[in-house]
């Protein structure tokens, strides 16, 4: 199939949304490209590449239905509403969620992930997404793995608040992974904690953060671990840990559990707090640290790099624009070139990180 082809259709235009747009046309893939959203149709999208939705899901399966895959980049609550239709017409589909409903959905209602349905690829994006990548990439270098550590930051440069911190992606996403529960490995065995948890301080490249659990920012590589390094059987069974843990300026976590555990405010309370009330910022840059090291540190591999603002094809991305939507079209690419799985559920971890570099915008995350 030629890349004309191919027909790509995003549904949700907010800014990840816009900015997956944005990488594929004014790159040379030459592929197909069609937006969907219930919002007005933003301007650097012609008319002809916009559907309008009247409602959130009224028009899913008119809009899926003669696409060669779907991008879901809509709030993270429509994920199986949105599935369940490409489902119904054999499209391939991809998201970027952190939330963890779709994969119980497909556990538990389907035929778990080795089960037979259309392609799927959720989670794509920073992390989950390139983070997992390269986590598992440094874990499967250590001889004899004990621990894996992934710690991924989305912060304000600046931040003159207390919170000591300025919103730059979803409010809703935000409260999502901070209430949600957590997978982590304990001695080779995966098993939740609750978000906020595990708080620690850490000092990387010179510059002290805290970090504490949060749901989803590890997708589903504890199970990938659990099966790959099995704790259950064998002579030398598996005890590693492995965990994933949300970077933030030192203060920020005091604020955040005052919020989420003193108050023990709902969830549309606090949501509307993020989105109302905290400052937004254009102007922010994305940490991601992640090592692997064995037991007694002797092997350890790591991975450290900071992102800001950027512009790329002549058009400025903040930092957590492009490296999510990097994520997601590095994914895509490496699809319809037959670089992964063409069909079932394939997750993050299975790619490998010399074929993630070497997709059109991969260079983007070489150290």
């Amino acid at each position: 199939m030629n890349n004309t082809d191919i027909h790509i259709g995003i549904v949700g235009a907010g800014n990840i949304g816009n900015a997956i747009y944005e990488l594929f046309v004014s790159s040379d893939f030459g592929y197909r490209i069609s937006v969907a959203d219930q919002a007005e149709r933003r301007w650097n999208i012609p008319e002809d590449q916009y559907v309008q939705l009247q409602t959130e899901t009224s028009q899913f399966k008119e809009f899926v239905k003669d696409k060669s895959l779907i991008i879901n980049a809509l709030p993270y609550h429509q994920n199986i509403n949105l599935y369940k239709d490409c489902c119904e017409f054999n499209v391939p589909y991809f998201d970027l969620s952190e939330d963890d409903a779709l994969d119980n959905y497909i556990r538990l209602e389907l035929d778990g992930w080795q089960g037979t349905y259309p392609f799927t690829m959720p989670h794509c994006g920073l992390a989950p997404g390139m983070s997992s990548i390269v986590a598992f990439d440094l874990l499967k270098k250590v001889e004899n793995p004990q621990t894996l550590k992934i710690r991924v930051g989305a912060l304000s440069q600046n931040a003159d608040n207390k919170l000591r911190y300025y919103t730059s992606w979803s409010g809703d996403g935000l409260v999502n992974e901070y209430l949600g529960d957590c997978a982590v490995v304990k001695k080779g065995r995966v098993e939740t904690v609750p978000a906020l948890s595990g708080y620690e301080k850490i000092t990387i490249g010179g510059m002290e953060y805290e970090c504490f659990n949060t749901s989803g920012g590890i997708g589903s590589l504890p199970y990938t671990i659990q099966t790959k390094y099995n704790p259950f059987e064998g002579d030398n069974p598996s005890t590693i840990w492995a965990d994933y843990k949300t970077l933030r300026r030192i203060g920020h976590y005091d604020y955040v559990d005052f919020l989420f555990n003193d108050l023990k405010l709902d969830q549309s309370s606090l949501t509307e707090i993020f989105k109302s009330c905290i400052p937004k910022t254009r102007k922010d840059e994305v940490i991601i640290y992640a090592s692997a090291s064995s037991l007694d540190n002797e092997d350890e591999y790591m991975y450290y790099k900071v992102f800001k603002p950027t512009v790329l094809n002549g058009r400025y991305f903040s930092a957590i624009e492009y490296t999510t939507a990097i994520g997601l079209v590095a994914m895509v690419e490496l699809f319809i070139e037959g670089k992964i799985p063409q069909e079932g559920y394939v997750k993050q971890e299975e790619v490998e990180w010399k074929d993630v570099i070497s997709t059109k915008y991969g260079y983007v995350y070489k150290e």
